[in-house]
């Protein structure tokens, strides 16, 4: 479904309020994103512009999934 999934360093990084950013492939277009209270909110361009309601569901599950795992 995507590829080349980066974590990016971190928004506010060592504060309370600090934001963990990410990137992925999509068909060659990268999209960015950050996890803030385990939903992601996506930057511009967004994944629905290519993928439907639920393959963004699924694909989302699988960044948190990713995000947790890598964040331990």
């Amino acid at each position: 479904m995507f590829s080349n999934f980066t974590i990016i360093e971190p928004l506010f990084e060592d504060q309370a309020n600090e934001l963990h950013q990410f990137s992925l492939v999509i068909d060659e277009q990268e999209y960015t994103g950050i996890l803030e209270d385990n939903e992601i909110t996506w930057y511009h361009p967004q994944p629905q512009t290519v993928l439907d309601e639920q393959q963004v569901e699924e694909m989302e599950k699988e960044v948190l999934k990713l995000l947790q795992q890598k964040l331990k």
